[in-house]
């Protein structure tokens, strides 16, 4: 996933579900120690982690936590703490939840110098169904969330972007063996870049097997195109898009 962005030359990274941190020490490794990174996850025990991991791997990380879980009856929401930039830590690891929270945004967009954003393998954990934003825009789906907090992600790398900043989706999906499966993917990350002044351009995949583990499946949802194969390979596959 490092690789596909390293001909970028990026240097300011916004990293959109950090998870346990791994993916940040591949962009360092591959990108060179002297890059700077801002990574939102919501979760604030995944950022705890990601910390540890980032102290392991010799890369200082600032922890800013900032949302307070509240009950309503609607489901859970969040009050989060202001936010303020510039981020010029080496990595700064922000607790945000990039579905609705207005400073966060705000702080970004104030900041609006970031040659590169990330978001691999967006993942949900089983609470998030209940959560109050989630409820109100009728997500039903791991599947549906993903492609919401993707359309998002879209939306901010319009606004936060450098001209010619790079925005990479990276998903868990079928091989793209064919034209005709590359073509139905790429139309569907244009489709959601179709309100943005982003150009889709280029998508590369590679080939793996699913862990035999404990962690959580991969799940397929259908292309825009409704083709559901019975048996598939999985890929992971890395979309690019560039900001005129």
């Amino acid at each position: 996933m490092a690789e596909q962005i390293k001909p970028f030359t990026p240097h300011r990274i916004l990293d959109v579900g950090c998870g346990s941190g791994h993916g940040i020490l591949a962009l360092f490794d591959v990108l060179g120690k002297d890059i700077q990174v801002v990574a939102l996850d919501e979760n604030p025990v995944c950022l705890k982690a990601a910390a540890q991991i980032l102290v392991e791997g010799g890369v200082d990380a600032t922890f800013v936590k900032r949302l307070k879980p509240v009950l309503t009856t609607e489901g859970f929401a969040f009050e989060a703490a202001p936010l303020v930039g510039p981020f010029d830590g080496r990595c700064t690891l922000v607790e945000a939840d990039i579905c609705n929270d207005p400073g966060m945004i705000q702080a970004l967009v104030n900041d609006s110098s970031f040659d590169l954003i990330t978001i691999w393998l967006t993942g949900t954990h089983m609470m998030r169904k209940f959560n109050k934003d989630v409820r109100s825009k009728n997500i039903e789906s791991d599947g549906m969330h993903r492609l919401y907090v993707q359309n998002r992600v879209y939306e901010l790398a319009d606004r936060i972007l450098k001209s010619g900043g790079v925005l990479q989706v990276v998903d868990r999906s079928e091989a793209p063996t064919t034209e005709e499966m590359r073509d139905d993917c790429l139309n569907a990350h244009r489709d959601q870049a179709s309100v943005t002044s982003l150009d889709v351009k280029t998508l590369e995949y590679l080939p793996y097997d699913e862990p035999q583990t404990s962690r959580t499946p991969m799940i397929f949802t259908p292309s825009t195109s409704g083709r559901v194969p019975k048996q598939f390979q999985p890929a992971i596959t890395s979309v690019i898009s560039i900001k005129p």
